[in-house]
């Protein structure tokens, strides 16, 4: 038998499993195919190397989570639709997507206090600190709730150089408001506490009105006496009783005055009853009776509450005053008419002037002028004015009327500052205000008052 070495042997590159190959099982020469060298559970995770099983070999889904190690999937082994990167995440339905914004707080909220000058302002992703001070706790809870505890179980009195707390004097609201704050000098009082920490004011005021007459004084006086009386503070007034009379009075002041007459005959003595073409004059008495008499042209009626009523019948026709048979003059008739000649009517006088028509004038016509220290002009008083200014002021018209025009001695001794009104309109020329006086000529159009001043007059 021939000899070789293993190691002459010729490489099979390229086993297909029914090749042979020799072994000794215990001290026995034996051969065994390359299939039969590997049997079901005799190749376990140590005979493996590194990479050498790929997805082929796999069967699917032969890998769940047990088999997986923590961490052992990175993102770039997902299937995930979309880019991963910063600013997006993995949704359920492995897509990487943007997050919708969820900032509700917009622009933030600033936070500060009464004490502190420095405002803050929160925003979105901050830190918001409460800090307990003294006598303070502050406590969170899961859902951002917090609550902030006054842990001082009493808290101190006001006084003159510490804050603390007071009581008020009464639990009654105050209906009456209050009045507006004023800087009155002599009128601000401090408040002070009273021996039950109630927060007082002490007003040192002093009444030093001492008439406590509220009604000042009044007058007494009848219809009979014409003394009147003027009751003051402590003056007494007494009510005297006279025939048929009873005074009485209660401790509330009340007065009752009584009629203890039982006769109901008012008239007294009676009345006179008398005409003036009668010389016979009648009196009338409880229990007489009065009549009226009706004449030629006149009628008399009474009715149930005894009012007399007189008429005339007659109706005069009878239009001449001529003297003739109603024995009316000129006079008489004008007097009975109410038109006498100089009382009640003006005389006939060619030369009287009328409003409507042209006038020559053959007489002097003469306007008194008003004497004013003022310089407001009422044109209802005059047309012509001499006006001396007592200082500084403002010449200017009131009851302007269309078409009315005069003069104004303005007399300005001591060059006081003279100014116009709005409605009053001047020339470029115009000064009153230097020492001196002037003719001021004026016309009126019903809304602008025109005026001209001349130089200052000697």
């Amino acid at each position: 038998m021939a000899t070789k070495k293993v190691s002459a042997l010729t490489a099979l590159t390229s086993p297909d499993g029914s090749e042979e190959l020799l072994v000794n099982d215990g001290g026995t020469s034996k051969k065994v195919t390359i299939d039969n060298l590997l049997y079901d559970e005799s190749i376990d995770s140590d005979h493996y190397v590194d990479g050498s099983i790929d997805n082929a070999h796999l069967a699917d889904d032969a890998v769940d989570s047990d088999e997986l190690a923590a961490g052992a999937v990175d993102i770039a082994h997902l299937s995930a639709t979309g880019t991963a990167g910063s600013s997006n995440f993995l949704r359920g339905d492995n897509s990487w997507v943007t997050p919708t914004d969820t900032n509700t707080m917009g622009s933030g909220f600033t936070v500060s206090a009464t004490t502190d000058t420095t405002p803050t302002t929160i925003t979105q992703g901050d830190d918001l600190m409460f800090t307990a001070g003294t006598g303070i706790t502050t406590e969170t809870t899961a859902d951002g709730t917090v609550t902030i505890t006054n842990t001082v179980s009493g808290a101190s009195t006001a006084t003159s150089s510490a804050t603390g707390v007071v009581k008020i004097e009464d639990d009654t609201d105050q209906s009456v408001a209050a009045n507006t704050v004023s800087t009155t000098a002599g009128r601000t009082y401090g408040i002070q506490l009273n021996s039950s920490d109630q927060a007082v004011v002490n007003v040192p005021w002093t009444d030093t009105d001492t008439n406590t007459n509220q009604l000042t004084t009044f007058t007494v006086s009848a219809t009979t006496d014409s003394n009147a009386t003027t009751i003051s503070q402590g003056d007494d007034l007494m009510f005297t009783a006279g025939t048929g009379i009873t005074c009485e009075t209660t401790a509330d002041g009340t007065v009752t005055i009584s009629n203890t007459v039982t006769d109901t005959n008012t008239m007294g003595s009676g009345f006179t009853v008398s005409a003036t073409t009668d010389s016979n004059a009648t009196t009338i008495t409880q229990g007489d009776d009065l009549m009226f008499t009706a004449g030629t042209g006149i009628t008399c009626e009474t009715t149930a509450d005894g009012t007399v009523t007189i008429a005339n019948t007659v109706t005069n026709t009878d239009t001449k005053w001529d003297g003739g048979a109603t024995g009316l003059t000129a006079g008489t008739g004008r007097t009975s008419l109410g038109l006498v000649i100089g009382t009640d009517v003006q005389a006939y006088d060619a030369d009287t002037a009328k409003l409507d028509t042209d006038q020559s004038w053959s007489g002097s016509q003469r306007g008194t002028p008003s004497t004013v220290t003022d310089g407001t002009l009422d044109l209802d008083t005059a047309n012509n004015f001499k006006y001396t200014p007592s200082g500084a002021d403002t010449l200017e018209f009131s009851n302007e009327e269309a078409g009315q025009s005069g003069f104004i001695t303005v007399i300005n001794a001591s060059g006081h500052a003279i100014s116009l009104g709005s409605e009053v309109k001047k020339g470029s020329s115009w000064d009153v205000s230097t020492a001196g006086t002037y003719i001021v000529t004026y016309y009126c159009d019903g809304t602008s008052v025109y005026v001209s001043a001349s130089e200052a007059l000697s």
